[in-house]
Order: C-alpha cells, then sequence, then structure tokens
C-alpha cells in the first residue's frame, strides 16, 4: 500500500512540483547571489579608479612644478571620504607623502595609478589608494536580506500550489480506484458530479466509453474473423513480395531455392549469364541496363511459355535459371538449350535509336545433387574456356581446384608471416633522355625454396580470401622505407577497394608522413577495375594531393575505357595499357587509340606512359607516338633493389 501510494500520479506531480521548485529557489539564489556581488564589486571599482583619475592631473601639476604643500592639502582633503583608507604619492618608487585614514574597514582592493607629467605622457610618479569595503558590504547586506525575502516568499507559493493541485487530483484517485474493477462484462457504477468541471467531463466520457465497449465485444467474434481473412491475404500478398523479382517479376533466386528442395523428382538445370553486361551498364547507363533485363526476362517467357514442366527465374543481375521440375531426355534439354542459344543471338534491344545485341553464356547440370553448385560450377567454366554452353561433368575435377586454392592461401599466409612478400622494382625511362626517372614497385613472394612467385599466381586468391588488404600494406611499407632515403619518385599500386577502405586510407596517410616520401611516391589507381564512385575515388585523390603525392591511371585504354575518369579526377599521369602496346608497331587501330590517348594527355599537361614494351620496334614507335616514358622488360626487368646510378638502357 505504501509503495502503491508513491507510485500515485498525484505524488509524482506534488513531488515534481517541490522538486523544481527547490530546485530554482537554489538556482535563482546561487545565481543572483554571484551575479550581484561581483556588479557590486565592479561598482566599487570603478568609483575607486574614478577617484584617482580625478586627482592624478592635480597631483601631477603640483609635482611638476615643485607644490608640494598645495599637493598634500588635495591629498589630505581626499582621505576624508570615508571609503579611503590610505593614499601614497610615489615619485621614482621612492614614498614622497602618505596619508592614512582612521577608518578600521578592511581593505577592498588597492588601486594603483601613474602619474604623467603635464601635457606629456611621461612618468614622473605613482599613486597608490587603498579602498574600503564598507560600502561593499553594506550593499551586499542589503541586497542578501532582500533576495531572501524572495526566495522565503517563492517557496511558501510552491508549497501552497502542490496542496492545490493534491486537492484537484482526490476526484481522480477515486476514479482510478473505481476503474480498477473494470471488464467488458462488468458495468461500473459510474455516478455524475454536480460540478461543471473537466472531472465532470471525464466521469461522462467514461460512461459513454463503456456502452461502446459493451457494443464492440458483442461484435468481437466478427471483427477476429474479419482479421484472420486479411491476415490470409497480407501472408498471400508477403509472400507474392518474398519470391518475385522486383524488376523483372520474374520469381527470384529465393523461390528457386525453395522449389529445388520441396521437388522430390530427379530435375535438371540451366543457368544463363548475359555476357559482359556490366559494360552494357557502363557505356549506356544503369536505366538502360534495366529495361535489357526486363525485355529479356519477356523474352525467356515467351520462348518457354509452352514448356509446362519449365520455371524461368532470376537468380541476381544478369543472371537467370531455367529449371525443369522433371528431369528431362538429354534430346529434350539439347533442343531447350538450342533454341534458347538461337533465340537470344536474333534479339535485337532498341534504345534511342541504338541497336543493343546480347550474347549469353549457359551452365547446365543433369544431376539433382547440389543443383545450383554444379550449374554454377559449369557457367564458370565455360566462361573460361570461351564457350557458350557447358554441361556439368564429374571429370571436371573442381575440388581438385578447391585444393589448389586452399593450398595457395595457406602459402600466402605463410609469406606473410615469415615476412616472405617483397616489392621488385621496374625502372620507368624518359622516352627522350633514356634515363630511369622512376620505379614501380611490383610484388613477388619469395617461396621457401628461394624461387620468386609473380603476382598472377597469387592475387586473385588473395583477393577472395581477403589477405589482399595485408599485402598492400606490406608493399607500401616496404617500399616507403626503401625509398626514404633515395632521391628518386616511385609508384604504388592501389585497387579502388584499397581506396574506399576507410582504415587503408588511414594507413596510407600514416605510412607517407612516417618515411617521409609525400613528394616522391606516386599512386597507380587501376582503371580496369571501373571507376564508378567518383565521390570516395575524389576526395582520397584530393587528401593525397594535398599531402604532396602524385595520381596515375594505370591499364587505361583496356576494355571500354572512359575518358571522363581523367576529366574528372585530379589525375598526373596516364599508364596506357599493355594491351594497346604490345603490339603498337603493326596494330593500325592500337595506334589509333594511343594517338588519341596522347593527344587527349597533353591538352590536359598529363604525362603518358607506356607499359609491356618489350621490343626495339615498339620501342621506336612509342617514340613516334610522343609517348613521353616508357616501361617494360625491353627497358629494364623488375628487380629486387636498384642501382645507385642508372644510365640509359641497353
Amino acid at each position: 500500500m505504501q509503495k502503491r501510494k508513491f507510485e500515485s500520479l498525484s505524488f509524482k506531480i506534488i513531488s515534481s512540483i517541490i522538486l523544481t521548485s527547490v530546485v530554482i529557489i537554489i538556482g535563482i539564489f546561487l545565481s543572483f547571489e554571484t551575479i550581484n556581488k561581483k556588479a557590486f564589486y565592479n561598482v566599487e571599482l570603478q568609483k575607486a579608479k574614478l577617484i584617482v583619475k580625478t586627482i592624478e592631473p592635480l597631483v601631477a601639476v603640483d609635482i611638476y612644478l615643485g607644490m608640494q604643500g598645495k599637493m598634500k592639502s588635495i591629498v589630505k582633503e581626499l582621505i576624508k571620504n570615508k571609503d579611503i583608507l590610505s593614499v601614497e604619492i610615489l615619485k621614482n618608487n621612492k614614498p614622497i607623502y602618505e596619508v592614512k585614514s582612521k577608518n578600521k574597514s578592511k581593505s577592498l582592493f588597492v588601486i594603483t595609478h601613474n602619474i604623467l607629467q603635464p601635457n606629456s605622457k611621461k612618468k614622473i610618479g605613482t599613486i597608490v589608494l587603498n579602498y574600503s569595503n564598507h560600502n561593499y558590504e553594506q550593499l551586499v547586506s542589503k541586497y542578501t536580506k532582500l533576495l531572501m525575502i524572495m526566495l522565503i516568499i517563492l517557496f511558501i507559493i510552491s508549497a501552497l500550489l502542490s496542496i492545490y493541485i493534491k486537492n484537484i487530483l482526490k476526484p481522480l484517485r477515486k476514479i482510478a480506484r473505481l476503474l480498477q474493477d473494470f471488464s467488458p462484462e462488468k458495468k461500473l457504477q459510474i455516478k455524475p458530479m454536480k460540478e461543471d468541471n473537466e472531472i465532470s467531463l471525464i466521469l461522462s466520457a467514461l460512461n459513454e466509453m463503456q456502452e461502446k465497449i459493451f457494443d464492440f465485444a458483442s461484435k468481437q467474434k466478427d471483427i477476429n474473423a474479419y482479421l484472420e481473412k486479411e491476415v490470409d491475404s497480407k501472408t498471400v500478398e508477403l509472400r507474392k513480395q518474398l519470391f518475385i523479382d522486383d524488376l523483372t517479376q520474374l520469381p527470384n533466386r529465393r523461390k528457386l531455392f525453395n522449389d529445388i528442395a520441396n521437388s522430390k523428382n530427379d530435375r535438371a538445370l540451366l543457368i544463363l549469364n548475359i555476357d559482359d553486361f556490366k559494360e552494357i551498364n557502363d557505356f549506356y547507363g544503369q536505366s538502360v541496363g534495366d529495361y535489357i533485363l526486363i525485355e529479356f526476362a519477356k523474352e525467356l517467357q515467351y520462348l518457354l511459355k509452352n514448356e509446362k514442366e519449365i520455371m524461368l527465374s532470376r537468380l541476381s543481375g544478369d543472371e537467370f535459371a531455367v529449371f525443369f521440375q522433371h528431369k528431362p531426355s538429354e534430346k529434350s534439354f539439347m533442343r531447350v538449350i538450342n533454341n534458347l542459344t538461337k533465340e537470344i543471338e536474333k534479339m535485337v534491344f532498341e534504345y534511342e535509336h541504338s541497336e543493343i545485341f546480347i550474347r549469353v553464356t549457359i551452365g547446365a547440370t543433369m544431376d539433382s545433387n547440389e543443383m545450383l553448385e554444379k550449374a554454377d560450377i559449369a557457367l564458370k567454366l565455360a566462361k573460361e574456356h570461351k564457350k557458350y554452353f557447358l554441361l556439368y561433368d564429374k571429370k571436371f575435377n573442381v575440388k581438385k581446384q578447391y585444393k589448389e586454392n586452399m593450398e595457395w592461401v595457406q602459402k600466402i599466409k605463410s609469406a606473410i608471416n615469415d615476412d616472405r612478400i617483397v616489392p621488385y622494382f621496374q625502372p620507368i625511362f624518359d622516352a627522350t633522355t633514356q634515363k630511369a626517372v622512376s620505379y614501380e614497385c611490383l610484388i613477388r613472394l619469395i617461396d621457401t625454396d628461394g624461387s620468386v612467385i609473380s603476382p598472377y599466381k597469387f592475387l586473385t586468391i588473395a583477393q577472395k580470401s581477403k589477405l589482399y588488404p595485408q599485402l598492400t600494406q606490406i608493399m607500401l611499407e616496404k617500399s616507403c622505407q626503401y625509398f626514404e632515403h633515395r632521391d628518386t619518385t616511385f609508384s604504388v599500386n592501389l585497387s579502388i577497394n584499397d581506396i574506399l577502405d576507410v582504415d587503408m586510407v588511414n594507413y596510407i596517410q600514416k605510412c607517407i608522413k612516417k618515411h617521409n616520401v609525400n613528394n616522391k611516391i606516386v599512386f597507380e589507381i587501376l582503371e580496369t577495375e571501373g571507376i564508378n564512385n567518383y565521390v570516395e575515388v575524389s576526395s582520397f585523390i584530393l587528401s593525397m594531393k594535398q599531402l604532396g603525392c602524385k595520381i596515375s591511371i594505370d591499364d587505361f585504354g583496356s576494355g571500354y575505357s572512359n575518358f571522363e575518369h581523367i576529366l574528372k579526377l585530379d589525375i598526373d599521369y596516364i599508364k596506357i595499357d599493355g594491351s594497346l602496346i604490345k603490339n603498337l608497331e603493326t596494330d593500325i587501330n592500337a595506334q589509333i587509340v594511343v594517338e588519341t590517348i596522347v593527344d587527349f594527355a597533353k591538352k590536359l599537361n598529363l604525362i603518358t606512359i607506356a607499359e609491356f614494351v618489350h621490343n626495339q620496334a615498339v620501342f621506336e614507335k612509342v617514340k613516334l607516338l610522343d609517348i613521353e616514358r616508357v616501361q617494360g622488360f625491353y627497358l629494364g626487368e623488375p628487380d629486387k633493389g636498384i642501382p645507385t646510378d642508372v644510365d640509359a638502357f641497353a
């Protein structure tokens, strides 16, 4: 009972008012006490300063003219002020006259003021005035009494208000006790009040609410039935959303998983992947890519409309699945595949007067166990071997490849732990002077037998196993340390994932500051990975440029290179991809592309670098196209160190 009393609304309101009042009273007292004491103090201080400033010119004239008698009379007259305890006149820091008051008050403060020669700023003496606290204490005492009276009045008002609120809430407490016995089957006997106030309105509202509740209870069974119907309807709708792809309105990957899991029959599965769909997105834009996916889904539905035992679904992105709910004969299976391939080759998607053609690669399985995994393996192998279709076969021996991948993961981890990840340095030459002007730092793994392993054997696996960031950090640290005391620039490769990783960017900044190589290092960003996240990439480039670093776009010209990258990003170098350089002396198309890139770069004052220069003929063609810098095995191979003085290459 005592606990319920403390939990009541009236107790909480009254205690809140009392507590708030106490806090306000204390706050007001302390605030005004501090503010007004300071104000009184400042008033007395200003009075003292004014007195000193007033007599200073008179004393200055008397000292200057040697009229010390007159000066003494001024000071004696001044000491009659009961607030002044003493006045001392100094000349050359020696007292020449001092008068003290008989007033026994304590000193409030001492004012020291320079005496200046008339019509000059030259100091000829000092006035020291000792000011009494008598007036200050009187002001503070009067104010404190007044404030205490006000606070007592405020406290009395708060107490009376608390009592008044408690009386107001009494009827509400009675209503609360009455409502404790309420149930939909039992009506309460609530007597209306004679007074016309809010409590009376509450009682009337409670009576009306009782009637409505009883009426509602009588219809409850119908409502429950209605709600159950609505829930069933929403469940169907949600199930549809769960199993339907938003873009194409085909069954989605989840629906396919569900159908495969619930099927008891022998089955078959095709996975269709649109080749190079990312390039369509990059070249035409995301909206065009979505349009093609929607239209392609409609075409596939039309082609399979007569196949009763086949379900079409969209797995993700540019992948679609054709699920045979009953395993067909091999002849029927191949008939469907050949028909799909032939019809897809005929498909043309029109967009703004452009005709877009697509190709697909198909992976398939007729094994009912692990269907998705096996069809996906067949699809990947078909892409690797440039085939339009591949049926899964146990002879693929994919497990062997998986085993090799795991061995490489262990080999990379071991190399990291044993400090066997090292940079090799390949020189970059000035095409005119034939001098090495920079070095590219290339990663190498030293095997336990001492053999040097190139990155193409382990970097892809490192990326898939999430070891790649560790390799980047090791390369960055060792490269910066190597070139810290060498007078030449050097470049380090960064992936887009490195740039978008906040922790990696912080590590890069700390590393280049630690080794003081900010004016030597060049970061090569791989253009082949697709620079689409311009905001983050631009932010990274800006932060590096502010430190003094330089930026290069690597592998430019491979695939669908975008000149927009160069315009949007503040870079210093363009490294032309080796696929364009390696056959430059004979490939006319490559020459046209390279000429375009070089001309574009020169107009933007960017330096071009040709990589993969592997013979004399390519080198001569590179110079003829006016590419400023060259790199390749013909000029200099990667090595674990650099010569102290590098002259012309052979």
